[in-house]
């Protein structure tokens, strides 16, 4: 572990070792990966000492506006005990409404040169472990900002805090924090990196090639996977512009390494978020999965997840960077969305229920649309129609009418609002559903069509249900289909 710097705020350094964790089992074994990480805890008396400029506020034990402004601001530096690749704030404050507290970063290897201020895009409640082998950190409550991943050699952090005062009182900054890793050490590059074997000369239906979380170096998850099938495939952006122009496999990897420290020891998930992870160089990165293509792991990236495939492309693509995804990020944007549309029956033009949203949005779609995010930035965003009609395009080559009619089991399981079916017809047909209680007696009736040949996602509402175990019969012409439906509140 390396010594403290003289000087510095109050500091929790850590060298961690990652390597094969006891507990929660992976299909991905973790190989051993070196990587430093570091907090660094600002309070008002260290604002008030250390603080290069400061307008409008009134800095004591908490940071807040004086009484006649509205709006106030204060700058801060801040050295690094090592160089790192990432940072991210979180803070505890009270904002009344029609308040804020803005935060923005920037960075530099030499405390001379700076980048431009960025303000974090990915704000959220820090909730600590879900499991319960690990201590509730003192930061539970917090909002976090989301990490900035950075040039590899950044020591030092400006933070630039304003606070804007609400309709009836200003807000009130008790405490700040910013979290920075160096996660640039990990496993050497697979030998087939940008070779032939994961060149693909057209989008197509086949699984493109993704890295593990063995060879990407992956730390275990604290806790078990849960799963739910896909029926939707979300689209977000990291908001790290040094990333976004990465050219080698060993710096996307570091970012993912990055990513995958700070959703973890920030912000207190088991895992990292998102699914998939895509790199300017084309390089598709395992996220939240494991390696049966059987079923989908729940991430944690648009705050409802469950039914969604959350894929995020390395770089900055809306103001202030305004970075343009390559040829290559789109592409294998298209490339993994066809596979997985293709394995699970999912129109990439189309719509249907995302049950963790619950309502029916574009079965491709952007962060923005099921939240109050700039993500998956403009630049980005723009792409979606190219990638929805690449992949639309080879799915619907590759579909054939099914030669026997096939129903689904129901999803998700357990269910709380609504329960859905995906039926496969070989001809058109009436589908019936029939929902029984325990006791044998018919709760509900629902008909379906007549609907033509080929998949159909049909849905039940069950809100109004109370919790137990219900029998369900489903049945076209002359093929059913029985089984039971778990609902919880």
């Amino acid at each position: 572990m390396r010594q403290l710097c003289r000087g510095l705020l109050g500091l929790v350094l850590l060298s961690v070792g990652i390597g094969p964790q006891n507990g929660w089992a992976q299909n991905d074994s973790s190989p051993s990966t070196a990587l430093q990480r570091v907090r660094v805890d600002v309070t008002g008396a260290d604002w008030s000492k250390r603080a290069k400029t400061a307008s409008g506020l009134r800095i004591e034990e908490a940071v807040r506006l004086r009484a006649e402004a509205s709006e106030g601001r204060v700058t801060m530096t801040l050295s690094l005990p090592f160089p790192v690749n990432g940072v991210g704030p979180h803070w505890r404050a009270s904002v009344p409404e029609g308040g804020a507290v803005d935060v923005a970063l920037r960075t530099s290897p030499d405390g001379a040169a700076w980048t431009d201020w960025v303000s974090p895009s990915h704000e959220t409640t820090i909730v600590g472990p879900q499991d319960g082998d690990r201590p509730r950190p003192a930061y539970e409550g917090d909002t976090s900002g989301g990490l900035l991943l950075t040039e590899a050699d950044t020591r030092y952090v400006q933070v630039r805090l304003t606070l804007r005062r609400g309709i009836s009182a200003g807000p009130v900054l008790r405490r700040f924090s910013l979290y920075a890793v160096d996660a640039t050490e990990g496993p050497a590059p697979p030998t087939d990196v940008r070779g032939p074997s994961t060149a693909k000369t057209a989008v197509d239906t086949a699984k493109p090639r993704v890295y593990t979380r063995d060879e990407w170096g992956a730390q275990s998850p604290t806790a078990a996977y849960r799963y739910a099938r896909a029926t939707h495939l979300a689209i977000h952006h990291t908001a790290a512009a040094s990333h976004g122009a990465a050219d080698t496999w060993d710096e996307c990897a570091a970012a993912v390494r990055a990513i995958q420290d700070f959703h973890m020891e920030t912000n207190g998930w088991i895992d990292i978020g998102y699914n998939y992870l895509i790199c300017q160089t084309g390089d598709v990165f395992r996220g939240r999965e494991d390696e049966n293509d059987d079923r989908d792991v729940v991430g944690a990236h648009d705050g409802f997840n469950e039914g969604s495939v959350g894929t995020a492309g390395l770089g900055f693509f809306h103001p202030p960077e305004n970075q343009r995804p390559t040829d290559e990020l789109v592409d294998r944007f298209a490339d993994l969305f066809a596979w997985i549309a293709s394995e699970r029956n999912i129109d990439p033009d189309g719509r249907d229920t995302y049950a963790g949203y619950g309502a029916t949005l574009r079965t491709v779609y952007g962060h923005r649309e099921v939240k109050s995010t700039a993500c998956p930035g403009d630049e980005l965003y723009a792409e979606r129609s190219a990638i929805v009609d690449s992949a639309a395009a080879v799915v619907s080559e590759g579909e054939e009418e099914p030669e026997i009619t096939r129903f689904s089991e129901v999803r998700p399981t357990p269910v709380r609002t609504e329960a859905r079916f995906e039926v496969r017809l070989a001809t058109g047909a009436v589908v019936t559903l029939r929902i029984y209680d325990l006791l044998g007696r018919r709760i509900a009736t629902r008909r379906y069509g007549p609907l033509s040949a080929g998949t159909h996602t049909l849905s039940v509402p069950t809100a109004r249900w109370a919790a137990g175990t219900y029998a369900y019969r489903i049945a076209a012409g002359d093929r059913t289909q029985t089984g039971t439906i778990q609902v919880v509140r």
